[in-house]
């Protein structure tokens, strides 16, 4: 019988412990985070796709929203409250609530940049915005903003082209004579715009029960500056 090599006997690997054999979290907890980052992301589609809106999905997305972060809440606090209590009574710690607490900051994470990017993006004009060019007669018509059955008003359709190839560039007085006078209305009054129009009903909504209003803001020297589509 030959001698036992000694280099053998010291490359031989530690047995695994329990708490090293459950340090890492399991790929069903990777797999669940990736689900509740997903699921958060979601959020941002409208901005992309305006028209998914309104639909019936998102509408139920936007009422699970507040119920899952405050399921991910509880659940993150309460793998929380297990770990300390191990370490405070000096027992394992143990692999569910590790996985509890990694999947709650996965969400909050995950829900705190998704608020920032829907912030922080452009939205993209409703839909239906990019259906007609602008026509002075059409947009100052006093029934161009009215309500049109299984439409979009005159003026949501020449939305697109109101504002890249109208506004850029006009004084007030410009702007009034093209789009017509502005409206004198307490609306909206906080956000210091300057210019008011209304455009029609809301779009992109499950519940089209709000009008749709073009606000513009003027620079220092009373040219235009910006503009946003507004809901009361």
């Amino acid at each position: 019988m030959g001698a036992s090599n000694p280099r053998e006997a010291v490359d031989q690997p530690e047995p695994m412990t329990y708490e090293k054999r459950h340090s890492r979290p399991s790929s069903g907890v990777w797999i669940a985070c990736v689900c509740v980052a997903v699921y958060f992301g979601l959020f941002l589609v409208p901005h992309a796709i305006p028209g998914l809106g309104g639909s019936g999905l998102s509408f139920a997305y936007a009422l699970s929203v507040p119920i899952v972060v405050l399921l991910l809440f509880v659940v993150g606090v309460w793998g929380g409250v297990g770990l300390l209590r191990a370490r405070v009574r000096g027992r394992p710690l143990r692999p569910r609530h590790r996985a509890y607490v990694l999947v709650g900051c996965v969400a909050l994470a995950s829900f705190t940049l998704t608020l920032g990017l829907a912030r922080a993006l452009p939205r993209p004009l409703p839909t239906r915005s990019h259906l007609q060019r602008f026509d002075r007669a059409a947009w100052q018509d006093p029934r161009s903003a009215d309500y049109v059955p299984g439409d979009v008003t005159p003026r949501q359709k020449m939305l697109a082209d109101v504002v890249k190839s109208v506004l850029p560039g006009r004084t007030r007085a410009e702007i009034e004579k093209t789009l017509g006078p502005a409206l004198e209305t307490p609306y909206f009054k906080s956000t210091g715009r300057d210019l008011i129009y209304v455009l029609g009903p809301q779009r992109d909504s499950y519940f089209t029960i709000d009008s749709e209003w073009l606000l513009v803001w003027l620079d220092k020297d009373g040219r235009f500056k910006r503009y946003a589509i507004a809901n009361d």
